[in-house]
């Protein structure tokens, strides 16, 4: 998106144009210039390439509606070294409330962890070892607990399984475009708080991506990239669950930094190696398309959108039937308040609703980061920091070759690295 640099007041979304309320999933825009303004930005925004986008500023911590970003270029080393220089407080802090602290009274628990994964770490891309290196160098940090920040929720599989995700296109929304949705559901020892970042990387390889993070997670929990293909995971017991193959987070930044379409991505999971059990939502690309990918270490079943729409939580509908003929799937209250909703606006569903936010789909008391993502334009509502973030406001941002923008504030202020 070749957007200015600065952008004047009419150049920007009030928030109360934006979906907010947790409990009122439909609101109308207030006043055609309003709607006036979004066509303009839709339609007549140019468009760059992904592949030609050379983001023009140095790296930089930055505040924007209130958020936290990380603004990261270049090869994995100066991704990782440019992480750890700007937000080095920041990652200590994480990494001791969430991990050293965390183990610090039990030997046991601690052993467990990290060997754990250093196993994982053995199947990670090298070039993502590389910037961990960096990082851990760079912020002042031991890089075997830095692993384990990265990986502990594969090597720790009973603490949450709570998330949930959904894509809507083509017959299901009011113009065709995707609508997607994403909740993160976890706990975090307090690091939300001062820990949650937007990361933004233009790396020297592949195709530049955001992900909702922590400070000191260089992984993928709620990710978009520049082609409009969107990646999150949703934890899923497996019949074969194993720590022998790459983190399901880190198959999300893969997907994100690799793929431009929604097959792409479905092939980067089967090829492997996989872990854990998951469900992974790939959603966007150009046309629209979705899919749910439901996998563990030795298996993977494609649920592809039928009627323009994809839903998943916490289990394996399709892969487990294939294991257990006329095995009939089993839906949550959340995928069903999903569906429902989903149905019940088949067809008007558009920018003015927020089903992620809805009553009954985050699980309120660790719902940790709440998005709706637009691929169309690059554009994401996000509520986080703050928990339950569903019941706070939803910011909206969009991605561009010039860095991420808030649509709701002037430019922003920064620290940059050295």
């Amino acid at each position: 998106m070749d957007l200015p640099a600065t952008r004047s007041h009419k150049e920007t979304l009030p928030v109360s144009t934006w979906p907010q309320s947790p409990r009122a999933v439909c609101r109308p825009f207030r006043g055609p210039r309003v709607m006036g303004l979004l066509i303009c930005l839709l339609v007549f925004t140019t468009v760059v390439p992904a592949q030609q986008w050379t983001y023009p500023h140095p790296a930089s911590l930055q505040i924007l509606d209130g958020y936290q970003v990380l603004h990261l270029k270049g090869s994995p080393e100066e991704l990782g070294r440019q992480h750890g220089t700007l937000a080095g407080d920041l990652v200590r802090r994480v990494l001791n409330d969430v991990i050293i602290d965390d183990v610090a009274a039990s030997e046991s628990r601690r052993r467990e962890l990290y060997e754990g994964a250093m196993v994982m770490e053995r199947y990670l891309p090298e070039a993502y070892r590389r910037e961990l290196r960096a990082l851990a160098e760079a912020a002042g940090v031991d890089y075997e607990p830095l692993v384990a920040l990265q990986l502990f929720g594969d090597v720790r599989r009973a603490d949450s399984i709570f998330c949930s995700s959904f894509a809507a296109f083509g017959p299901a929304t009011k113009t065709g475009e995707l609508v997607a949705g994403r909740n993160m559901d976890y706990w975090d020892n307090g690091a939300s708080s001062y820990g949650a970042v937007i990361l933004v990387y233009y790396p020297d390889e592949g195709i530049p991506f955001i992900t909702v993070s922590w400070a000191g997670i260089i992984n993928g929990w709620t990710a978009m990239n520049a082609h409009g293909l969107i990646a999150s995971n949703n934890t899923a017991y497996g019949r074969a669950d194993s720590l022998e193959g790459i983190s399901t987070c880190f198959m999300n930044r893969k997907i994100v930094q690799f793929a431009s379409t929604v097959e792409e991505g479905v092939r980067i999971i089967e090829q492997g190696p996989r872990a854990c059990g998951t469900v992974t939502m790939v959603a966007g690309g150009t046309p629209p398309n979705a899919a749910q990918v439901e996998f563990d270490h030795d298996s993977v079943a494609v649920r592809r959108a039928e009627d323009g729409y994809v839903i998943a939580t916490n289990s394996h509908l399709k892969l487990h039937r294939e294991y257990d003929a006329g095995a009939e799937p089993y839906l949550d209250s959340r995928h069903q308040i999903l569906r429902n909703l989903i149905l019940g606006h088949y067809g008007q569903i558009d920018r003015t609703m927020n089903f992620a936010a809805a009553r009954g789909v985050p699980m309120s008391s660790i719902n940790l980061h709440s998005a709706v993502l637009y691929p169309a334009d690059l554009t994401m509502l996000l509520s986080m920091g703050r928990t339950p973030a569903c019941d706070y406001r939803y910011r909206p941002f969009r991605f561009t070759e010039r860095g991420l923008i808030a649509l709701n504030e002037p430019p922003p202020t920064d620290a940059q690295a050295p």
